[in-house]
C-alpha cells in the first residue's frame, strides 16, 4: 500500500509542446529554424527529404495543421504523448510522439527518431 500513485501530467506540457509542432509545421526550411525543433537537428538529405514532403503537402492543401496534444507523460526532460494532427482538408492522423526539452522556442524538440518516423510515413 506504500507504492505511489503515477502523477499526472503537468498540464503546462500542452501548450509547449504543440508550439513544437506548430513550429515544425509552420512556414520555413528543416535546414534552417524549422530544424531547432528536432533533437539534433537533420542531416542535410533528411532536410531536403523533408522540405520535399512538407512542399508536396502544401500544394495538396494539407496547411494549415492543427494539434490535439493528449496522454502526455513525461519526467521533467522527455515527454511522450499521443498527438492527433488534423490538416485543412479535414483528414486526421494520430501518432504517439517523443519529445525531448531542448534549445527551441518552445523549450522542446521532436525526438530525432519520432521526426524519422514522421517523415517516413508520409512518404
Amino acid at each position: 500500500m506504500g507504492i505511489p500513485l503515477p502523477q499526472a501530467p503537468s498540464p503546462q506540457l500542452q501548450q509547449p509542446l504543440t508550439d513544437t509542432l506548430t513550429g515544425l509545421a509552420g512556414p520555413g526550411s528543416f535546414s534552417g529554424a524549422k530544424g531547432t525543433y528536432i533533437e539534433g537537428g537533420l542531416g542535410r538529405f533528411e532536410s531536403i527529404a523533408a522540405d520535399r514532403e512538407y512542399n508536396k503537402a502544401a500544394q495538396e492543401g494539407y496547411f494549415p495543421l492543427t494539434f490535439l496534444v493528449a496522454d502526455i507523460d513525461s519526467d521533467g526532460t522527455t515527454a511522450t504523448a499521443n498527438v492527433t494532427a488534423t490538416a485543412a482538408t479535414g483528414a486526421t492522423k494520430t501518432v504517439p510522439v517523443s519529445f525531448v526539452a531542448g534549445p527551441s522556442p518552445s523549450g522542446w524538440q521532436l525526438s530525432k527518431q519520432s521526426a524519422l518516423a514522421l517523415l517516413s510515413s508520409s512518404s
